[in-house]
């Protein structure tokens, strides 16, 4: 729920939102929370089922998020989801198969296809939400500079363990 906002006296842009109590889904998987206590497996999968009712939704009412990630996905006072973020979203007729635009969202979630061919598709949702899946399965979160050159992206590391057997 939208609280207040900038005023015409004001240079300062600003929104004032709801207070979310559990932070995001970031914070839970692999940020300053979760040390506190970690989200259980029932917890995950609730998340998941809930973020993917989210984004059918909004393909439904024809918009594509464009930036569907772990810290777009908060988590209200009893872990329920509520998607954040629509800075980057875009109107996506239900009729047309892709639009062509300049890719745009967060290194590590964006689709492929997208950021190579500037094809924005209702399948690049699908890929962000992949990420999410496996951020949620593994913790690690979606890039990260410390880990080898070819598992930097989670996206990456995870197809690479997949196709060498290597998931535990």
């Amino acid at each position: 729920m939208l609280y207040g906002c900038t005023s015409r006296m004001s240079c300062d842009l600003l929104l004032v939102y709801e207070f979310i109590a559990n932070g995001t889904v970031a914070d839970h998987v692999h940020g300053s929370r979760s040390v506190e206590r970690g989200l259980t497996w029932p917890l995950r999968l609730n998340i998941a089922i809930e973020t993917a009712e989210a984004l059918a939704y909004l393909h439904a009412v024809e918009i594509i998020h464009r930036d569907v990630k772990t810290t777009n996905i908060l988590l209200k006072n009893i872990f329920h989801v509520k998607v954040a973020d629509f800075g980057l979203s875009r109107l996506f007729p239900l009729e047309v198969t892709h639009v062509l635009t300049g890719p745009q969202g967060t290194p590590g979630y964006v689709d492929r296809v997208y950021h190579k061919c500037y094809k924005l598709t209702d399948k690049s949702h699908v890929y962000s939400f992949g990420v999410v899946l496996v951020e949620l399965i593994s913790s690690k979160p979606a890039v990260d500079m410390n880990r080898s050159h070819s598992e930097i992206n989670l996206a990456n590391m995870a197809l690479n363990r997949i196709q060498n057997h290597e998931v535990v």
